[in-house]
């Protein structure tokens, strides 16, 4: 099974996580796992990011970027295959922000 971000990332602000009750459950828990860089506010280097415009940059150089990236993601094939429904909000959020 393919490891959520907030596992890749051990930060915490998963339902249950060590960080929540300092920085809440983000808002990628539990539906965008796999392409929390769509999501408005996760927590990121530090600190809380904007929208997808604001914090591409970062989000490029990310661990679950690089692997989950529904364009170049190494695990791609695996995150359309494990969480369809997921992979195609992303690829429908990319589409609709060209």
């Amino acid at each position: 099974m393919l490891k959520a971000c907030w596992e890749v990332k051990a930060c915490g602000r998963e339902e249950g996580g060590n960080n929540v009750s300092s920085l809440g459950v983000c808002p990628a828990y539990p539906d965008y796992g796999h392409s929390c860089w769509i999501i408005a506010g996760t927590y990121c280097g530090g600190e809380v990011q904007g929208t997808f415009a604001k914090k591409q940059e970062f989000c490029n150089i990310c661990d679950v970027y690089k692997l989950y990236s529904s364009s170049f993601g190494t695990e791609r094939k695996r995150f359309q295959e494990d969480h369809p429904e997921e992979f195609d909000r992303c690829r429908k959020f990319l589409r609709d922000l060209a």
